[in-house]
């Protein structure tokens, strides 16, 4: 690849500017991705970098994302960012990644390529004269862990793994880092208009109690647990596995979900995709937190609250797909592709007796009240 891969030796290129029309978090949710077409991707690709390739476009939520495979068999990621996203935003997902490769060089984490101008990223205008942020990524080997049949002493290795990952990122910080985020769970308060977009009256009531009680009794612990910038997003479509066997994770992507928030509710996002059917519906779980307490030990008031702050992903999960999947039908087999998984472990969570969840996550953790 001719573009360099960058590291310590990269100055932060660091815009603070917001792009044209500021939006809130919600307004970015309901923008279409950049309209790039392959050939219009190829261009970049080449004057941007001076790659060439074979290129094809991959599903995103809402940036354009095309995978590049080289001449020599290497692949790269050509990420176009959606104009309503906060440019400085954009720059701290890609400035945690320069950190990551310093801070811990052997976490599977796509790398930054420089393009041609020497820059982390470059600003492109679209068809519509909106500026978008152009960047090129390492693609990483494997396949992604949903729909594989991962090894039970996997689920271990990912808790490690998120460990590792969140004690790289406590050093570090960016003026974006306090965003308002809907994906961030201690922002869940701001899902509350959205609730009428489920549309079954069960469900929408039970999300809606357990909104009362995040305002009541939840939102007001959170200050008082430790806080940093985190991934926010570690679910099975953002892990690579090897794709021979299934039984070892070899890579993170996505870090588009980037926020400082609880680091309690960063690992809550990850246990809220491990949750099984069967009688133990805990036991990926408690195998993840045993991996993960080894690099990061938890505090008894994170294990206290961890149960809770899994549902509100469930609720996150839910909510905001129906919200999206009401604006855009055409795409709303990708926007629901999580919420059967988080029906049913928002239903095994409150089939458990009273305090059982916190307490097999205080043994898995080691951790005594």
């Amino acid at each position: 690849m001719r573009a360099a891969s960058l590291g310590t030796a990269l100055p932060p290129v660091i815009d603070l500017a917001p792009p044209a029309s500021p939006m809130g978090d919600a307004d970015l949710l309901a923008q279409d991705a950049p309209a790039i077409t392959l050939a219009g991707a190829a261009d970049l690709a080449r004057d941007l970098y001076g790659i060439t390739g074979d290129i094809r476009q991959l599903s995103a939520e809402k940036d354009a994302n095309f995978r590049i495979r080289l001449d020599g068999g290497e692949e790269a990621l050509l990420k176009i960012t959606n104009a309503a996203e906060d440019r400085a935003v954009t720059d701290m997902q890609t400035q945690v990644l320069i950190h990551l490769a310093a801070v811990d060089p052997t976490l599977p984490v796509p790398r930054v390529h420089a393009s041609l101008s020497g820059a982390a990223s470059e600003i492109i205008s679209g068809a519509a004269g909106q500026s978008h942020v152009v960047r090129l990524l390492g693609y990483l080997p494997g396949t992604v862990l949903a729909g594989a049949e991962a090894a039970p002493a996997m689920h271990e290795d990912l808790g490690v793994l998120l460990g590792r990952l969140t004690r790289a990122m406590r050093g570090f910080f960016h003026p974006a880092a306090g965003h308002e985020l809907q994906w961030d769970i201690k922002q869940a308060h701001r899902l509350r208009p959205m609730l009428e977009a489920v549309a079954e009256d069960d469900l929408r009531a039970r999300l809606t109690a357990l909104l009362d009680r995040f305002d009541a009794d939840i939102a007001p612990q959170l200050p008082h647990l430790r806080a940093q910038v985190v991934h926010n997003d570690f679910n099975p479509h953002n892990l690579l596995v090897d794709a021979a066997r299934a039984t070892r994770p070899t890579g993170i992507i996505d870090f588009g979900d980037m926020v400082h928030t609880p680091v309690a509710c960063d690992l809550a996002v990850a246990c809220s995709y491990q949750i099984v059917a069967g009688p133990d519906p805990l036991a990926h779980i408690t195998r993840m937190i045993r991996g993960y307490s080894r690099i990061m030990p938890l505090e008894e008031e994170e294990i206290a609250l961890l149960p809770d702050l899994i549902r509100l992903r469930h609720l996150t999960t839910l909510t905001l797909g129906a919200w999206r999947a009401r604006r855009y039908p055409q795409n709303a087999d990708y926007i629901l592709r999580n919420t059967a998984a988080s029906r049913r472990g928002l239903s095994a969570l409150d089939a458990m007796a009273p305090g059982a969840p916190a307490a097999a996550l205080r043994e898995a953790a080691r951790v005594r009240a």
